[in-house]
């Protein structure tokens, strides 16, 4: 469906539905969180509010879609109405456009009178954090430009006034899912290297956390936290599965190693988790802690129970990979 059509359409749609606009989503965790909307259509006045081109998914869809200007609000503001949810998933790159657009983004919801946002995080934002478990009460450290545009952009959510609308943050980890780039990396080295580099590696990092999370599980956050109450104003809930014993690197190997059919690199003694730190360090990446973890109990609290299926979700992806080499 074209933007022309949608532009006209619009005023058309039913004015007894709430309306549900996503900001960005032009990604690949909008795209799967698209085929849960278009079954919210009964419920909701779906709208993509893009500001930039938009994906041929997306235009092909049966939900609207509405151009708007990161740096103008009063574009986005025409979009929103009163009473409406904004779910917010644009990322910074670390360029310097997030932090203005979100400050736009926020003025127009507070202008429109909107009813809750939800801005979409990273777990990044705890960077260097001396913490070893990680939850939304712990403090941060971001250290890079792209950590430091999330950690920015949510003071800037966490001054909303509950006077003008409800707000929260959720802090993503590692998403992985078809369209995504988590994991990917893994492939070629499972399916060819040498079986030393395959030890090595296995050394090296051992039994290292993941964070990984599913995009379905995030996508059934989203579609819980729209409109879940009570919620505590500008509060952060962070969204893993590092419950999940097996989100870790040599579990990760373990399954590629099967789906190739090669012999699992077993019995491996690990190498003093100083020299995976001191690499880490090398390597510019702000958290050197291997053993870190996410946890936060928030969404059960809330009502959402864990779907314990990282596994076999992560299998599954796993296999997608392989027959896509």
């Amino acid at each position: 469906m074209n933007t022309e059509i949608n532009e006209i359409e619009h005023e058309a749609r039913d004015p007894f539905k709430q309306r549900l606009v996503v900001i960005g989503g032009t990604g690949f965790v909008g795209q799967h969180l698209l085929k849960s909307l278009v079954n919210l259509g009964e419920v909701f006045d779906v709208v993509f509010a893009v500001h930039r081109n938009e994906p041929i998914w997306l235009s092909t869809s049966s939900i609207q879609v509405r151009k708007f200007d990161l740096a103008d609000s009063t574009s986005l503001e025409r979009i929103l109405n009163s009473g409406c949810i904004v779910l917010s998933l644009l990322r910074p790159d670390g360029s310097g456009w997030f932090l203005p657009a979100v400050e736009n983004v926020l003025l127009a919801c507070r202008n429109a009178g909107v009813k809750r946002y939800v801005h979409v995080s990273s777990i990044d934002v705890f960077g260097a954090s001396p913490s070893r478990i990680c939850t939304a009460a712990s403090p941060i450290s971001p250290v890079t430009p792209y950590e430091r545009e999330h950690a920015a952009a949510e003071k800037l959510v966490k001054t909303v006034n509950a006077e003008n609308f409800e707000a929260l943050i959720l802090r993503l980890g590692a998403v992985f899912g078809v369209g995504g780039l988590n994991v990917v990396s893994f492939i070629k080295e499972a399916s060819s290297a040498p079986g030393w580099k395959l030890a090595l590696r296995r050394s090296l990092y051992g039994a290292r956390r993941m964070h990984l999370v599913s995009v379905e599980r995030v996508v059934e956050v989203l579609i819980f936290i729209i409109t879940v109450t009570p919620i505590v104003q500008g509060e952060t809930i962070v969204v893993t599965e590092d419950s999940d014993t097996n989100n870790n690197f040599a579990y990760l190997q373990d399954c590629l190693m099967e789906i190739f059919g090669r012999s699992a690199v077993l019995n491996m003694p690990y190498l003093p988790p100083t020299i995976l730190r001191f690499l880490l360090s090398a390597r510019g990446i702000s958290n050197t802690d291997p053993m870190r973890r996410f946890h936060d109990d928030r969404l059960s609290q809330l009502g959402l129970s864990d779907s314990a299926l990282f596994t076999e979700r992560l299998k599954n992806y796993l296999k997608y990979l392989k027959a896509a080499v």
